[in-house]
């Protein structure tokens, strides 16, 4: 009999995509599957989602507190028995094939202990980089790891249940790193999720930064083995967070301290973000007069 698959579903105030979530976990091929749904409402807000798919979800759950997103899948982990598990935000979607292609790619190779997929976002289709695949810690550690994420991976339960307990405050990225420093991954070649991420999320604009600099602390460790990738990830970041304040409103000094700190961490193209930071005293506008000027002199070459 093939490997039982745990599907946990977390959920917070959104029956409407709930439901939907629910019915492509419902589609799926493969046998056996149990479902697993952890309201984290606090409040039972999920109830009559669940009781209306009650021939489909297996273990209903509802906690008695608000959680975050590690508490939510912790207490979907603890309820579920399957040798493999797959994550389901309520805002994502499985698509045909999900399960059965994934689960194929563990069965087939004992080194890997996590297996993905592509990903459909906002209509344009992301596939698996060929890189991404075997020891991916340090493409982990960069964050530079998409399509690879919570609703594309199927993970071996024995592999997850060492990475206990998640991060309650870094969430999916914190996890793949741990997932990285244990196991192997491999991927399927085709788009079989869909990531559908709401503007509630905290992966959104100036969020972002926040969660980054979190799991940075939270893998201070590790991070010190790699003070190159640390380094390129502050300027990385500390760039995004500077452009993200600067398309909020058109002058912003919060965002001319970010390009500065993203020119001091940047050892390879200090000085094109020096230049960046110094044209972004004059706000949107000037930094955008200095990009085009220099990818003008760039062509020019």
């Amino acid at each position: 009999m093939p490997p039982t698959i745990s599907v946990i579903i977390a959920t917070y105030y959104r029956n409407n995509l709930l439901s939907e979530a629910i019915e492509s976990v419902a589609n799926q091929d493969y046998e056996p599957v149990e479902l697993v749904v952890v309201d984290d409402s606090g409040a039972e807000h999920a109830r009559s989602v669940l009781e209306a798919n009650e021939d489909v979800v297996d273990r209903p759950i509802y906690r008695s507190t608000e959680g975050d997103w590690g508490a939510a899948y912790t207490t979907g982990i603890a309820a579920s028995t399957g040798e493999y598990v797959q994550f389901l935000d309520d805002d994502d979607l499985l698509l045909d094939g999900k399960l059965t292609k994934t689960a194929a790619v563990l069965g087939e190779n004992p080194d890997v202990g996590v297996s993905y997929c592509g990903v459909l976002k906002e209509d344009e289709k992301y596939y698996p980089n060929p890189d991404v695949a075997g020891d991916i810690l340090e493409h982990a550690l960069r964050f530079q790891d998409f399509p690879l994420w919570t609703g594309s991976m199927l993970m071996e339960r024995d592999v997850l249940i060492d990475c206990l307990p998640l991060a309650t405050n870094a969430g999916d990225p914190d996890l793949k790193i741990e997932l990285a420093k244990r196991t192997e991954f491999d991927y399927v070649d085709e788009c079989l999720a869909v990531y559908r991420r709401e503007a509630s999320s905290k992966w959104v604009g100036l969020k972002k930064f926040e969660e980054v600099m979190r799991v940075v602390q939270n893998q201070k460790e590790l991070y010190d083995q790699y003070p190159e990738i640390r380094r390129s990830v502050f300027a990385d970041w500390y760039e995004k967070q500077g452009k993200a304040y600067l398309k909020q409103r058109p002058w912003s000094p919060r965002a001319t301290l970010c390009f500065a700190k993203s020119a001091y961490y940047d050892d390879e193209n200090r000085h094109i973000k020096a230049i960046e930071a110094a044209t972004s005293v004059f706000g949107r506008l000037g930094l955008t007069t200095a990009s085009r000027v220099y990818a003008a002199a760039r062509g020019s070459r």
